[in-house]
């Protein structure tokens, strides 16, 4: 009878953890203090703590109210942030003058990145080839 209880407790101890809320949150650090924060599933967006925590930058906020979310993102060293999302949509995110390009389709987006002269080796990676942090 004793072993039932540990079991369990077991099971209703790793339910909870696994049920959390929070615990698949993360953020992941890109350029120039912004980030991108996930706050569920389907929560994801590139914003800054430098201007406000909870400002999307991209997706824009209507369209994340709609379903949108980050999928793919990638930067350069000093300046511009892109990002793909779950809706097949291209963002250009210029940090030092925070003006958001987009919603582009991908052809558009190529020319966009070509004419604000983006080197070719900037690239959209899947979110889980970046370092998270809680």
């Amino acid at each position: 009878m004793k072993k039932i209880g540990v079991v369990l407790s077991i099971i209703l101890l790793m339910l909870g953890v696994v049920g959390c809320a929070g615990a698949g949150d993360y953020e992941i650090e890109l350029i120039n203090g912004f980030k991108v924060i996930r706050t569920s599933a389907e929560k994801v967006h590139i914003g800054s703590p430098e201007y406000s925590y909870d400002e999307l930058l991209i997706p824009l906020l209507a369209d994340y109210e709609e379903g949108e979310y980050i999928i793919k993102v990638g930067h350069d060293n000093n300046r511009y942030i892109i990002a793909k999302t779950n809706l097949d949509n291209y963002y250009l995110l210029d940090t030092k003058e925070l003006i958001v390009h987009g919603p582009f389709t991908e052809e558009k987006f190529i020319q966009v990145k070509e004419n604000a002269k983006i080197s070719e080796s900037i690239a959209l990676k899947d979110l889980d080839a970046y370092e998270k942090i809680k």
